[in-house]
């Protein structure tokens, strides 16, 4: 009973996406509607919701292409698979590789990464809460101690790189009545998105600070993160290191003996 339910279901699944056709055990009681006129309202719903959470979940984009674009755009994604969890929170992960490979939008080069900054922008949103360590949690340690740290990054803390001032477009499409002009040949970017509080802010980095985050993220300790960056890097350090905990970029700091993290 089990296996034949799994299988209905998949069967389901797949017939909304419209990969294939009803099925067949599918019945209606007498007199009323057809099952393929009901079955066709009812698939036909669960598309416009999912299309409107995608509305939802990237109103930049939409306003760059206009909603008929957005909308039809997000028909045709819909036919390459539907949400694989069971909330939509976080739907839309696919919708940035999709913009980027789909010729009517190959004219805006940057709408893939402005679909991207807003899919980060939800994932720190959304992200679970941590204190942040402050610089009082750092101040009695010695530099080679924490230099031989791992620094755990705040559960909301993202990376976002782009050849493109996809930030501005996206800040000027998001937030502004009318639509501010963007210099495209600015050069490319790279961005720290963090929610230490209630807001999700934006922090933009040098190329090196791209990369001693980046290595902090895959586990490096501080050290080994800072002996990886070009030497012309050292003078920003002091710099850039008291920005990430001003920020709140850390919530957790690893030695060898024990954890330093705050409570809330």
């Amino acid at each position: 009973m089990a296996e034949g339910l799994t299988e209905f279901q998949a069967a389901f699944a797949a017939a909304l996406s419209g990969q294939q056709p009803m099925p067949a055990m599918l019945h209606a009681r007498p007199g009323s509607p057809s099952i393929a006129k009901r079955f066709d309202v009812y698939r036909n719903n669960v598309h416009v919701s999912l299309i409107n959470a995608l509305e939802a979940a990237f109103p930049a984009v939409e306003r760059l292409v206009g909603r008929e674009f957005f909308r039809a755009a997000a028909r045709v994604h819909l036919e390459q698979g539907f949400p694989g969890r069971g909330t939509l929170i976080g739907y839309g992960e696919g919708f940035p590789e999709f913009l980027a490979g789909f010729p009517p939008a190959r004219t805006l080069p940057y709408l893939a990464d402005v679909a991207r900054l807003e899919l980060l922008w939800l994932e720190a949103y959304h992200a679970a809460d941590a204190t942040a360590l402050t610089h009082a949690d750092f101040s009695s340690m010695s530099p080679d101690r924490v230099a031989s740290a791992q620094l755990a990054l705040h559960p909301s803390l993202r990376l976002f790189a782009s050849d493109y001032p996809t930030v501005d477009i996206w800040r000027t499409n998001r937030d502004d009545e009318t639509v501010r002009p963007v210099n495209l040949g600015s050069g490319a970017e790279n961005w720290l998105l963090l929610r230490p509080g209630t807001d999700v802010r934006l922090y933009r980095l040098s190329p090196e600070g791209f990369r001693l985050v980046s290595a902090l993220r895959a586990g490096h300790s501080l050290g080994k993160a800072i002996d990886a960056l070009p030497d012309s890097a050292g003078t920003d350090l002091p710099t850039l290191l008291g920005n990430l905990i001003e920020w709140g970029a850390f919530s957790a700091l690893h030695l060898e003996s024990f954890i330093v993290s705050r409570k809330k």
